[in-house]
């Protein structure tokens, strides 16, 4: 059988508030907008002949890699994957959105192969439906990047609102050497949060977003690792609006034209 393909660009988040606890989870409340910059591939050869999806090759375009432990995760996420649509075959993934950077790298990943499979649901005439619930099973960054556009984010990501307007083409998108632990920088927020965060506006646009630049996690992150500060001091130099991406280590610079 022919094999599909399905691209999905990285994340930015342009705002990112932590505004409570569901669980073990955070609720957000964010500004998301995909970057063109960086994308994952996924090449999903059907197989009668097998019951379940499996990780074929994964070319990573990028050094900050460790195959075993991305191999790991992602043969999960394919088996929920194959257990909702009940199709089996190989995934083939071209991997150039960075993990560890806040940029939605794992996530990436996971939605392309969704896509892929979800395609050729479809082309058999099969549902190809997905609640989110299982999105979330997913991952949190999953609803969000499989919408693929600009949108607000709230709650543990289960609701992406899109959001009529441009997404900024001059982002520029730069990556602080060490990366970031997004487990470590969330444990260290809740260490640190003292509710100084509450009082703060809370995006609801793109304009509003890089009028607050806001980034609830940017303190955690730069306990982790002082080349994201060191990052940021220097892009303020070159951009108007400058914010942390995520848990990091992006991040992101745009220029002032077109947005006043």
């Amino acid at each position: 059988m022919e094999s599909i393909v399905a691209r999905v660009y990285a994340k930015i988040n342009l705002s990112l508030a932590v505004t409570g606890k569901r669980g073990n989870l955070h609720t957000l409340d964010m500004i998301v907008c995909p970057y063109r910059g960086f994308y994952d591939e996924a090449e999903f050869t059907p197989r009668k002949d097998m019951k379940n999806i499996a990780l074929g090759d994964v070319q990573a375009e990028f050094c900050a890699f460790k195959p075993s432990l991305f191999a790991e995760f992602f043969n999960r996420k394919l088996k929920i994957i194959s257990e909702k649509f009940g199709v089996g075959g190989i995934i083939n993934v071209k991997k150039g959105v960075p993990l560890g950077a806040g940029l939605g790298g794992s996530s990436a990943s996971v939605v392309a192969a969704l896509k892929a499979v979800k395609g050729y649901v479809k082309s058999i005439g099969g549902s190809a439906e997905a609640d989110d619930g299982f999105l979330l099973s997913l991952g949190s960054d999953v609803p969000c990047m499989l919408y693929g556009g600009a949108c607000r984010v709230q709650g543990v990501g289960e609701r992406v609102s899109p959001l009529d307007c441009d997404v900024p083409e001059d982002i520029c998108v730069r990556i602080a050497e060490g990366g970031s632990d997004t487990a470590k920088c969330y444990a260290l927020f809740d260490e640190n949060d003292k509710g100084q965060y509450a009082a703060l506006p809370i995006a609801d646009s793109v304009y509003g977003a890089l009028q607050f630049l806001r980034n609830d996690l940017t303190v955690s992150a730069v306990k982790l690792n002082p080349k994201i500060a060191e990052l940021i001091s220097s892009m303020k130099n070159e951009f108007e609006y400058v914010v942390m991406s995520g848990s990091g280590s992006a991040v992101i610079g745009i220029d002032k034209k077109g947005y006043e």
